[in-house]
């Protein structure tokens, strides 16, 4: 079932008027691992009880997910990985922490949670099938702002559409409560067919 409200909004997001879509999940057996893709950027967190700036590297399919964090000098601070067995954290020390989420395991050992079920699809500008999602949507049909599982994703910015390859996020912020995270894609890698954009001038 889909609701759609249109409104206008007024934030420097949402210049245009948004036409808002409520859409509630999917019953029947759906996929919930996303389109394979690989991304690599930079992503500040700022949450109660920790902060990380640093870059990010993460290789998505629908199997694995691996994820790298790096220190502003490049060094692997978290390597974070997600297969059938459940999810492993290892840290620089080195220690290896292991739990059947992403994000408890996340929000235990980092002090911040890493929203992993939903992100691999918010990333590429698309709702997680399995919860309600609000989608805000422009004239052109792209999303500028997801509600979801308490989150809250705003896309600041797109990279251009390209003949084979959808325009996909190059800058997005998505918050919950007393955590707030800045993701900015440098470089889109989609399957096989090459890569899509590189741009270090963002904030």
């Amino acid at each position: 079932m889909i609701l759609i409200l249109a409104g206008c909004a007024g934030s420097e997001t949402h210049r245009a008027e948004v036409i808002t879509v409520v859409i509630q999940p999917v019953h029947e057996q759906i996929d919930t691992s996303g389109k394979p893709f690989v991304l690599t950027g930079r992503l500040v967190v700022n949450a109660r009880q920790q902060k990380f700036s640093g870059g990010i590297r993460w290789r998505h399919t629908r199997q694995r997910d691996e994820i790298y964090l790096f220190s502003p000098l490049g060094q692997v601070v978290a390597e974070i990985l997600r297969d059938q067995a459940g999810v492993r954290l290892t840290t620089s020390e080195p220690a290896i922490y292991q739990a059947q989420s992403a994000e408890y395991l996340t929000s235990q050992v980092l002090g911040w949670e890493l929203p992993l079920a939903g992100l691999q699809f918010w990333v590429r500008g698309e709702h997680f099938p399995g919860t309600v999602a609000e989608k805000d949507l422009n004239r052109n049909n792209r999303t500028v702002a997801i509600r979801q599982d308490g989150w809250n994703i705003v896309y600041q910015s797109y990279y251009p559409e390209q003949l084979t390859v959808p325009a996909l996020p190059r800058l997005l912020e998505f918050s919950r409560l007393d955590v707030k995270m800045k993701l900015i894609v440098d470089q889109w890698e989609r399957e096989a067919k090459g890569v899509v954009g590189v741009d270090r001038k963002l904030p």
